[in-house]
């Protein structure tokens, strides 16, 4: 005789998580061990900034450079890449750069390693959305509330749900346009400013020693600069990738693109004292890229709207920072939803 238990399992509601970034991904992950999750994302990938741009034939990884796994949980989460082939250590030469000139230099080793993607960043993020109800290219425009549970306004077809819950992984501006008027949860998006970024991407079809293989630059332009053959398991012909600073890149954002990579390109060639002669350029506009700390202190929940918010900006703008967002939401959701007998039992992410 079938188990009733198990029937109304089967018939409830799913939890909708609108955003594929790396906290949407990790939520979706750990809810789906639990009770059925559909996920959603704008864009035609999942993995927000874990990107991986093609050029003709050039390999890019223009978004999150790297990571450094600190908090235990998210260092589990990079011992299963490992193992999975998918993760290594960025043994780079790193130096920083001041007023033009390289004031230190610091090799990169295990002990403080600093991952990258072995077949590129977005490839990490392909394997953490394998299994799940990922629908790409669907734009949430609206929520709807009912007795019956949240509905989805899409920007093409139909609306979608009902859903039991809605995780909202997406940045603040974003957010706030999603969240009902009467939200708790308001104040929150209101306050955090993310910054923007250029990424200017260079392919040659051969590139001399620079003497590095990562910078940071200091007061300048540009802010970052990574040498794609230096990266573990990078393809294809040699490159660069400069990312121009957040402050720059703020002043710049309604700017033509024309512009902005021909002020990149030059203050790049002015760093290294010579033009590069590039077979491909490409320019990548981040327009919500990073952010400082942010201390919360409490759950990103609206108990009324059934709606959690998560993503690297309630944290700070790293990949570590997204990651333990998605799983803190995770775990509150799945406490609140799943009541476990005795106290919390919160999900793990290696499971």
């Amino acid at each position: 005789m079938p188990d009733a238990s198990a029937a109304i399992v089967r018939r409830r509601p799913p939890i909708a998580i609108i955003g594929a970034g790396v906290a949407g991904l990790t939520a979706a992950r750990l809810l789906s061990q639990t009770m059925p999750v559909q996920l959603f994302e704008a864009a035609a990938v999942p993995g927000g900034r874990l990107a991986t741009c093609q050029i003709e034939g050039h390999s890019f990884d223009h978004g999150a450079q790297f990571f450094t796994p600190r908090h235990p949980r998210f260092l589990a989460e990079v011992r299963r890449l490992q193992e999975q082939d998918l993760v290594v250590p960025w043994l780079a030469r790193f130096v920083e750069i001041r007023e033009g000139h390289i004031t230190t230099r610091r090799q990169w080793n295990a002990e403080s390693a600093h991952y990258v993607g072995t077949s590129g960043m977005a490839a990490i993020a392909a394997a953490w959305s394998d299994e799940l109800d990922l629908h790409l290219g669907r734009r949430v425009t609206g929520l709807r509330h009912t007795t019956d549970g949240v509905y989805l306004f899409m920007d093409k077809g139909a609306d979608q749900g009902p859903f039991e819950f809605v995780i909202l992984a997406l940045p603040p501006r974003t957010t706030a346009d999603l969240l009902p008027a009467g939200s708790c949860l308001q104040h929150v998006v209101n306050a955090p400013l993310m910054k923007g970024c250029f990424a200017l991407m260079l392919g040659m079809e051969s590139l001399e020693d620079v003497g590095f293989d990562a910078a940071i630059v200091k007061d300048a332009v540009i802010s970052w600069i990574s040498v794609t053959e230096s990266r573990p398991g990078h393809r294809g012909p040699p490159g660069i990738v400069a990312l121009a600073s957040n402050a720059w890149a703020d002043a710049h954002h309604d700017a033509d693109h024309n512009y902005i990579q021909a002020k990149l390109t030059e203050a790049l060639y002015c760093l290294f004292g010579r033009q590069l002669h590039p077979l491909v350029t490409g320019l990548h506009h981040w327009p919500q890229a990073n952010s400082g700390p942010v201390r919360n202190n409490g759950p990103l929940l609206d108990p009324v709207h059934h709606i959690a918010l998560c993503g690297d900006w309630t944290r700070q703008g790293r990949v570590e920072a997204a990651f333990l967002s998605g799983a803190q939401t995770a775990d509150m959701v799945d406490t609140m939803l799943n009541p476990h007998p005795g106290g919390s039992v919160p999900l793990h992410a290696n499971r």
